[in-house]
């Protein structure tokens, strides 16, 4: 069994959802339509994705509440998809462009592109990781960040990421784009603001989440992040939809150091 981790940097962002408070209040702004990523420098924000946007603004986000530098921490990104709308535009290419697709599209298709961007952005050399684990991967990515800090203690930044899914691709679900991010450590700090523990397989109860990301990739992870604001603590399943009898489930004492 892995050692607690404990949460001292929340960030979410999802159409109409400017951050992880908002989220959990459940209250949509219009006006919220796309990331701000301001940590990307201006040349590298007009060629980042959509997805590499979100995950630089909720990277932003958790470091900044945690008070952590975002060049020395390890990154784990959980996406189920990754780049999935440029990979799709650049099979479309083939037929409708007839030609290969710009260098541009080609290297934002790779499914660890945003991690490279927040890397190049921050200056960050000490390494990332990318988790692809179908409806398990909140809990996988989770389960790679717990092992790095059990080996290494520290903090690592959990990344989870998923775009809607593009025109060809949706007869396999229909969800919202989002984003969201955890500024874990292996030992509580002054800003620890719940203790994660008990990564297990097990029913669990649907995420509490909004219609519109109950079967995202990520929902548990948006799940989590709603809890920790909402002050919710228990057991929370990680999968989309709910852990079912093969999920996975964790517990989540808020306002434990």
């Amino acid at each position: 069994m892995i050692p607690p981790l404990h949460v001292s940097g929340v960030g979410l962002w999802a159409p109409g959802f400017p951050d992880a408070r908002a989220f959990a209040a459940g209250v949509p702004a219009p006006s919220v339509a796309e990331p701000p990523a301001a940590r990307l420098a201006a040349a590298l924000r007009r060629r980042a994705s959509a997805l590499t946007r979100m995950v630089a603004e909720v990277a932003a986000q958790a470091v900044d509440q945690a008070g952590a530098d975002l060049s020395g921490l390890p990154l784990v990104l959980g996406s189920a998809l990754g780049e999935i709308v440029c990979a799709t535009e650049i099979v479309a290419s083939f037929r409708d462009e007839g030609g290969l697709p710009s260098p541009t599209r080609f290297h934002n298709s790779v499914h660890n592109t945003a991690v490279g961007y927040l890397s190049i952005a921050a200056g960050n050399r000490r390494g990332a990781t990318a988790v692809a684990a179908g409806p398990d991967t909140a809990a996988m990515a989770l389960l790679e960040a717990a092992l790095q800090l059990a080996e290494c203690g520290g903090a690592a930044l959990l990344l989870l990421a998923d775009e809607a899914l593009p025109g060809p691709l949706q007869g396999w679900g229909t969800y919202r784009s989002a984003a969201v991010a955890f500024l874990l450590t292996a030992e509580p700090t002054a800003r620890s603001r719940a203790r994660l523990e008990r990564l297990r397989r097990a029913p669990a109860d649907p995420p509490m989440v909004p219609p519109a990301w109950q079967v995202h990739p990520c929902a548990g992870g948006l799940a989590l992040a709603a809890a920790v604001e909402a002050g919710r603590s228990g057991s929370l399943g990680l999968g989309p939809g709910g852990g079912g009898g093969g999920g996975w489930v964790i517990d989540v004492s808020v306002g434990t150091p």
